[in-house]
């Protein structure tokens, strides 16, 4: 089985994520695993410095990362995929996107004390910043590839979280899973 989630910042991607690999013994990936591998192809061993020293100065870094994810999904049964474009990248996978408020994903951004790649301090810088990276992400990938991130056409199953618990997001989509599975579409 393959799985591929998107969705906007804080709707409980990687939560979801976690969750359907331990309940379906599927293996993990996510856009940052292929951008890891990459930086080890170039010779850095820390990510962070590779993203500030190489793929500042080679943006085709972001084109390989996709055909990366493309690769693995042909390649690969029984995953999860945590990218905003698997979707696109791996079309035979069951398509997730979960979608949540603004002003709530903000929220459990700047609560998760796990999450260290956010610097919003206050509840409207981390408004202003899911915005942003949203609209930046977006035009992106419309610019790259004519994909709509926001389309729910591109999606087998949307779900908003906004007022759900990570355990009723797990239901509601293993439930929708599930009908995939006895419809035999999987």
């Amino acid at each position: 089985m393959k799985i591929t989630l998107a969705g906007s910042p804080g709707s409980g991607k990687s939560t979801l994520r976690n969750m359907l690999a331990e309940h379906y013994g599927l293996k993990i990936k996510g856009t940052g695993d292929f951008m890891r591998e990459l930086s080890k192809k170039h010779g850095y061993s820390d990510i962070t410095k590779f993203i500030a020293e190489y793929v500042s100065e080679h943006p085709e870094m972001d084109l390989q990362v996709d055909e990366e994810q493309r690769i693995y999904g042909e390649e690969n049964d029984d995953f999860v995929l945590d990218a905003h474009l698997g979707f696109h990248f791996v079309p035979d996978s069951i398509r997730i996107c979960l979608r949540c408020d603004t002003a709530e994903s903000a929220r459990r951004i700047l609560e998760d004390k796990k999450r260290t790649t956010e610097d919003a301090k206050t509840f409207s810088e981390s408004i202003e910043s899911s915005v942003k990276r949203r609209e930046v992400m977006r035009k992106n990938y419309y610019n790259l590839y004519q994909v709509d991130i926001d389309d729910p056409d591109n999606f087998d199953f949307v779900l908003d979280t906004t007022s759900l618990s990570y355990e009723e997001v797990f239901k509601e989509v293993t439930s929708f899973i599930e009908q995939r599975i006895s419809k035999n579409e999987v």
